[in-house]
């Protein structure tokens, strides 16, 4: 499988496109679902032939995360599938409808006539994304000696991937795991989710000083709006801890 992806702006929102470079892309299939108004992408993804979706890899600022994706006959499947009269806020059909000219007058069009979607950038965005790319490495050399060496190998090589336009590869011990990823696993609400997360995470570090004798580690992480917050540098060889404060959690609930 190729290794190459690119991320597809429409309005205020990134597709990432994997796979770009060859006859088959695939889509990740959340922002899809999301512009054409589903409630979530299984809703949009139901509809859809066994051999129009799947799961792909894709690097995040959490690092490495298994997605539902979707190949391009998926793509103009699900954007046949939804009818803009069917939404019944006047903004959201506008945005339906708009997002589906996007795709059919640009992307696919365009994927047809080469093969696959490539969006030349200006030469000032690309030297802005390898500036804050340089910038990141130089921060993770800072870090050594302060964040554990697991976690900060494999946010180097999250950074460099993305420098080569490749998906990391990293060994699944030292992926870096966060406690808000592991808790979406659980397919907990958003509610449930802001109520168990500050118990969740002191049973989690209680954990973790019991079998290291100290804290765990702190790195630095970037979110989606450019703010950084400081959280705990925990990795996959971390999950069994993780496993125990969710059974201690969920026994605690069912007492």
């Amino acid at each position: 499988m190729s290794n190459a992806l690119q991320t597809l702006r429409f309005e205020d929102t990134e597709v990432t496109a994997l796979d770009c470079n060859t006859d088959e892309p695939v889509f990740v299939a959340s922002p899809i679902a999301k512009k054409l108004a589903y409630e979530s992408a299984k809703d949009m993804l139901r509809n859809l032939d066994s051999d129009e979706k799947g799961k792909h890899i894709v690097p995040t600022l959490g690092g490495e995360q298994e997605m539902s994706v979707i190949t391009l006959p998926g793509l103009i499947h699900a954007l046949n599938n939804r009818r803009p009269g069917a939404v019944k806020d006047e903004a959201t059909r506008n945005m339906v409808i708009r997002f589906q000219r996007w795709v059919n007058h640009e992307l696919v069009p365009t994927v047809m006539r080469s093969g696959r979607y490539e969006v030349q950038r200006p030469q000032h965005l690309l030297e802005a994304a390898h500036h804050e790319r340089m910038m990141q490495v130089e921060l993770l050399k800072a870090s050594q000696g302060i964040v554990h060496p697991d976690f900060l190998e494999a946010k180097t090589r999250i950074v460099i991937a993305r420098e080569l336009g490749e998906l990391p590869e990293l060994d699944p011990k030292t992926r870096p795991l966060y406690t808000q990823d592991y808790l979406r696993e659980k397919n907990l609400s958003a509610k449930q989710l802001r109520s168990k997360s500050g118990t969740f995470g002191k049973k989690l570090k209680a954990a973790y000083r019991e079998r290291n004798g100290r804290d765990p580690q702190r790195a630095d992480l970037t979110l989606p709006n450019g703010h950084i917050i400081q959280v705990y540098a925990y990795t996959e060889e971390d999950r069994p801890l993780f496993d125990r404060a969710w059974d201690e959690l969920s026994q605690k609930a069912g007492a």
